[in-house]
Order: structure tokens, then C-alpha cells, then sequence
């Protein structure tokens, strides 16, 4: 993909400079995916598919669900418990609630030179249904903090689980903006996004978590949600 900068403005927050980019496919990685929910079990399938060796991280690896999660996705993928999963992997998602991700992080041993990819949105719903943005910097940023050593790379929190899983149902391209300190470790994300059929958008360093995570609350109530679809300006 050629590279493209350029700027984008969220409503209400502030202006980042941007950079659309591409990489060559990372093949062979083992990839833990912490939580077999509607996260975890839409990005784990669509990565077995580049190449890559799941093991999902369950409390109950041989709960029913969880086996299905793992007969659907196929190509030789396992579940284990969550330290277990963790150990042998190179690239850890972080697929949990985010109520239940400090307690998760730090249950799953050393991450030191881990890659987290990290979905999450650090989000309070209130009783009328009004998201809310939770915390003074974002989901992103405390996770790196808890992690020191490992690279965080903030992907994916903007988009349904269902579109996860099927890109085409977006009707058109879709670009996915990442936010992390580590270039090799947002160079091998991308190379998960484009590999699945989207395109990336290299928004900065992890602190750009804050403007991700607030769209999530700009975009409705917790009934009624829709994506953001980034697509770079035409030259």
C-alpha cells in the first residue's frame, strides 16, 4: 500500500497526525487469545487462517464452548489455561472484558517481549444506556503500564465483532487504526490486518489510545452502535 499521511480529526477531542501503512505477511506466529467471547472468537479463526497457531486462554479450557471455538477455528488450534496460552505465544490478545483485563494481564506470568494486542475500550455504561469513557488516559496505556516489557499495540476497538469476522459485510474497504510505542510490534499487527482483509492506519504512539477508545463513546448508547470506517482521502 502506498503511505499516505495525513491528518483526522475526532469530534470533540483532538487532531493526530496519521500514517496509512502496509507490511509483508508475518507467517507462523503463535498467537494466545485470552477470552473465547465475541472478540476472541472472531479474531481467532480469521488468524488461523494466515497461518498462525492459536491456543485460545480459558478458565475452562474444555467447557463446551470453548472446544466449539476451538473445532471452528481449526487448523491444529487449542485452549489451555490463560498462563498456559500465554507461555507459548509471541503475540497475546487481550480479549477480555475490560472490568476483568487488569486482574487477566497480570495472571498470565512474564510478557516481557510479548506483543498484547490490545481491543479493548475502557467504558462505563450508565443506567440510561450513555457510554462513558472510564478512565483519565485509556484502556491502552494502563495496559502498558501494567506491562512494561511487553509491546502494546491498541487494534481493533473500533470495529463490531461481526465485522471482524466477516470484513466483506462492511461493503467496502475498512482501515483499522493502531496506536503503539514499539514499530516492530505494530509492523506485525498490521500484517494480521491486512492479512485478514483490512487495511491499517498507524495513528502513533499509545497514547493515541485516548482518541480510539473515545469514539467508542461518540458512536451511541449501548443499544445502538455502529463502526468507524477509516478510509484514507483520495489523492
Amino acid at each position: 500500500m502506498k503511505l499516505i499521511a495525513s491528518k483526522f480529526l475526532v469530534k470533540g477531542l483532538f487532531a493526530v497526525a496519521v500514517t496509512f501503512v502496509g507490511s509483508s505477511l508475518v507467517l507462523g506466529e503463535t498467537i494466545a487469545v485470552i477470552g473465547t467471547g465475541n472478540v476472541g472468537g472472531a479474531l481467532g479463526p480469521r488468524f488461523a487462517t494466515l497461518g498462525h497457531n492459536i491456543i485460545y486462554g480459558s478458565r475452562e479450557p474444555d467447557r463446551q464452548d470453548v472446544q466449539a471455538l476451538v473445532t471452528k477455528t481449526g487448523h491444529n488450534a487449542t485452549a489451555m489455561l490463560p498462563a498456559a496460552a500465554a507461555a507459548e505465544a509471541d503475540i497475546v490478545v487481550m480479549a477480555t472484558k475490560w472490568a476483568q483485563a487488569e486482574v487477566a494481564l497480570k495472571s498470565l506470568g512474564d510478557l516481557a517481549g510479548k506483543i498484547i494486542l490490545d481491543p479493548n475500550n475502557a467504558v462505563r455504561v450508565d443506567s440510561s444506556g450513555k457510554r462513558h469513557h472510564d478512565v483519565e488516559t485509556s484502556a491502552g496505556q494502563m495496559i502498558q503500564n501494567w506491562v512494561p516489557n511487553a509491546m502494546v499495540v491498541k487494534a481493533f476497538n473500533t470495529l463490531a465483532a461481526g465485522t471482524m469476522a466477516n470484513p466483506a459485510s462492511a461493503g467496502g474497504p475498512v482501515t483499522i487504526p493502531i496506536a503503539g510505542n514499539n514499530p516492530d510490534a505494530k509492523a506485525t499487527i498490521s500484517s494480521l490486518i491486512t492479512g485478514i482483509g483490512f487495511e491499517v492506519v498507524d495513528m502513533g504512539n499509545i497514547s493515541a489510545s485516548q482518541v480510539l477508545e473515545k469514539m467508542l463513546v461518540e458512536r451511541g448508547n449501548a443499544n445502538i452502535t455502529f463502526n468507524y470506517y477509516f478510509r484514507p482521502v483520495p489523492q
